[in-house]
């Protein structure tokens, strides 16, 4: 796959072996939860919308999948979803022309010059020719096609890269002190560029070693990523980051307490170590404290926090209290092998097929979308969609998804 970030959703792909070298076992035929209107054509989301973050004009949760306001599938390239909780989630959309935001508001993070959160898409002013969009936990980035990079909402930690810290903006402004830049993307407090040198660029908060620059210290401007060249492909969870290397490899670095950097420890690292087993790597997809990744012959791994069954592993028992296991090396998931596009949330996961959409995971506030807030330990299928659906997205630390 093309590592170019105009493509729609990037494939994340997550590869490894069982750390106990147990297969996992057969898995119950995935069983249709609820079924959406095949003829309708807008963007969908459900979960957590106490902020708007649902974009249907409420400040409710949905606990199925509800219309976007005025946003429609053929018009949306991207979508990228924000925020540390479900208190302050908001969002972007890419579409053909502009980008779209909403949601919480209270840092400028919505980009519209206030600091009102909106409960349905309003346009980002100053962005134009933009070919990829990153929300992170307050603050967004916009890449245009000449590979210049800007940034608007919360700076406590020097996140927008504007050597400032301590203070937020309410509009985009252009980071400075990069070379051409063909991909981004944010956490929840630390921002990453990739360039078309293959070399990749972190700024904002380092406390877990998340900018990778073998230091914990804030850093308010761009600077290296130590050791990394020939990068096709980067992406940000919470406080960890993930490059796809041009050998078809993973690298990660920064907050590792639930094994999120998947070389079978849980220390965290300030420089760029390598994930244990996998190659020909073609896609990967970082969430809040877990990670998923495809591999060349479609097959998809996870690793990391496993509490609410973020990696999918067989379990004779379901049940709500079952302690499971976080895994610090990657995992095969058999039940997600030839899906499309994937996405990581804070706790829950979502694939989608050439069809069809499925979650698992933590559902507390609905963001499952099968009617229910009861946590799924095995993938169930929500949207059966004839319209095809290009691609899906999860609030970075909260609970709210979307298909699109």
């Amino acid at each position: 796959m093309s590592p170019c970030l105009s493509r729609i959703p990037r494939l994340r792909t997550l590869a490894a072996v069982l750390v106990t070298g147990a297969a996992l076992a057969a898995v119950p035929a995935l069983a249709p939860v609820a079924a959406a209107d095949e003829g309708n054509p807008t963007v969908l989301a459900w979960g957590a919308g106490r902020t708007g973050q649902l974009g249907n004009g409420t400040m409710t949760d949905s606990l199925s999948p509800a219309s976007v306001t005025s946003l429609f599938r053929g018009d949306v390239d991207q979508i990228s979803a924000g925020g540390a909780s479900s208190s302050d989630s908001f969002v972007l959309a890419r579409t053909h022309k502009t980008v779209k935001s909403w949601g919480n508001n209270s840092f400028g993070q919505l980009g519209n010059g206030g600091s009102t959160s909106q409960a349905v898409p309003t346009t980002v002013p100053r962005l134009t020719d933009i070919k990829d969009i990153a929300a992170g936990g307050g603050h967004g980035l916009a890449l245009n096609t000449s590979g210049q990079v800007f940034s608007w909402g919360d700076n406590s930690y020097g996140q927008l890269g504007n050597n400032r810290t301590g203070d937020y903006r309410t509009v985009p402004d252009r980071v400075q002190g990069m070379p051409k830049v063909k991909q981004i993307s944010a956490g929840c407090d630390f921002s990453l560029a990739l360039l078309e040198s293959g070399r990749v660029y972190a700024w904002g908060r380092g406390v877990y070693g998340q900018l990778g620059n073998g230091s914990r210290a804030v850093s308010s401007v761009p600077r290296q990523v130590e050791g990394l060249d020939n990068i096709t492909e980067i992406d940000a969870g919470c406080h960890h980051a993930l490059a796809l290397t041009a050998e078809n490899k993973v690298k990660s670095w920064g907050y590792n307490l639930y094994g999120q950097l998947g070389n079978s420890s849980t220390k965290s690292a300030v420089l760029p170590v390598d994930v244990d087993w996998l190659e020909d790597v073609s896609d990967i997809e970082a969430g809040a404290n877990h990670n998923y990744v495809i591999t060349s012959d479609s097959k998809v791994w996870g690793w990391g926090n496993n509490q609410y069954g973020q990696l999918l592993e067989s379990d004779e028992a379901y049940d709500y209290n079952v302690s499971r296991t976080n895994r610090t090396a990657p995992v095969e998931i058999p039940r997600l092998e030839g899906i499309q596009h994937i996405a990581a949330g804070a706790r829950h996961g979502v694939a989608v097929t050439a069809d069809d959409v499925f979650t698992w995971g933590h559902n507390g506030e609905g963001q499952l979308g099968n009617g229910t807030t009861v946590s799924r330990y095995e993938s169930v299928k929500i949207l059966n969609e004839g319209s095809a659906i290009k691609g899906v997205a999860a609030s970075l630390g909260g609970n709210t998804t979307y298909a699109y």
